[in-house]
């Protein structure tokens, strides 16, 4: 058995990698989430890939994906036929190793609910223990939105990103962001000023921005959402929002 542990992979590892993975996701019936992408952790030089092989094959496969220097979200997959040999968690044990070298003290495990291998793999982790689910929601382009009037939309764009920002006769209330590729707007950084909610300013922004989108032409709409903030799920759901996937975070303990 051959550990390798890097920030980069090369295009033989990354075939390896994704070929593993498309392995699990047929087995396992789920999607394959993964992280492969290391040009978007927050520390570039972090070893954020973990690979065991038996000769040439890659047996087990772990990645870290860091979004700020305080936190990470770990992905792991290993071979079916090489399940319960405790090969993952000998290179969860070597991540953990650099992440307290790197102080990121804030850690979750990454798995979809349909995973059973990695449910029972998340719950012998003595360290492990459930936290919260996120939910990638769809929104129905069925539904017409019609805005009340009561506030008023402006944005800009930056690149493939436009920035939304609602107001009340001139004063701020809210906004979010919208990233658009190929005709699919995905909702993201939705939020109320603090002082404006509970008003329904947060059910009238996100009408005017879905507006805005199909008006646009944009043929798909998501957005995702923590699944312990029940209040945004709620109004996610009765505005026309549907479940399009479901994704488990498990915190890590040190």
């Amino acid at each position: 058995m051959n550990v390798i542990i890097t920030n980069t992979l090369t295009s033989n590892q990354y075939h390896d990698a994704k070929s593993l993975i498309q392995i699990c996701s047929t087995n396992d019936n789920t999607r394959g989430i993964s992280f492969l992408e290391p040009e978007m952790n927050s520390i570039s030089l972090f070893p954020c890939f973990y690979m065991l092989y038996n000769g040439n094959v890659l047996i087990s496969f772990l990645s870290v994906f860091i979004p700020d220097e305080t936190s990470c979200e770990i992905y792991g997959n290993t071979l079916p036929t090489y399940r319960g040999n405790g090969y993952l968690q000998r290179l969860l044990s070597s991540s953990m190793n650099n992440l307290r070298n790197y102080g990121i003290k804030k850690i979750f495990l990454v798995n979809e609910p349909g995973c059973e291998a990695g449910v029972s793999f998340l719950n012998s982790c003595p360290h492990t223990s459930f936290s919260h689910s996120e939910y990638l929601m769809r929104y129905n382009m069925n539904i017409t939105p019609i805005p009340l009037g009561t506030l008023t939309i402006s944005y800009e764009t930056e690149s493939n990103t436009e920035i939304f920002e609602s107001s009340l006769n001139g004063t701020p209330i809210g906004g979010c962001k919208v990233e658009h590729n190929r005709g699919v707007a995905t909702i993201y950084e939705f939020e109320i000023e603090a002082s404006h909610r509970g008003r329904g300013y947060g059910t009238e922004t996100l009408i005017l921005v879905l507006k805005r989108l199909i008006d646009s032409g944009c043929h798909k709409i998501l957005l995702q959402v923590n699944g312990a903030n029940k209040a945004a799920h709620a109004m996610y759901s009765h505005h026309g929002f549907v479940h399009e996937e479901q994704v488990d975070y498990w915190e890590y303990h040190q």
